[in-house]
């Protein structure tokens, strides 16, 4: 019980949580990409049966048959949040998500 309530309060009290764009464009390029990846790998690697979950597999598809290696996919994510700071949301997953959406144009797009 201390160790899952210590836990909580320190993944609540967690600056990673609380990253922006900003944050992540800012960041040194090896803890920025473990981010971009586990931020993509959170949202699109877990399966959810939900309104989205055939954009979830197509995204997943693209990237893995793009062959991004870390490198190019930090440029690529980086290159599009400083490329359109007006329209992205603030958080730093929101923005990974939304250059992510960018790179792997929807089937029929």
């Amino acid at each position: 019980m201390r160790v899952s309530a210590l836990l909580m309060v320190s993944l609540v009290a967690s600056p990673v949580h609380a990253m922006t764009a900003a944050d992540l464009i800012g960041a040194e390029q090896r803890f920025a990409t473990g981010y971009i990846f586990g931020a993509i790998e959170y949202q699109i690697g877990i399966p959810v049966n939900d309104d989205f979950a055939d954009r979830r597999k197509e995204i997943r598809k693209c990237l893995l048959d793009g062959k991004f290696m870390s490198d190019a996919l930090y440029a690529k994510v980086t290159t599009f949040i400083q490329s359109h700071p007006a329209t992205l949301p603030k958080s730093a997953v929101g923005a990974i998500l939304q250059a992510v959406d960018d790179l792997c144009p929807e089937a029929g797009r």
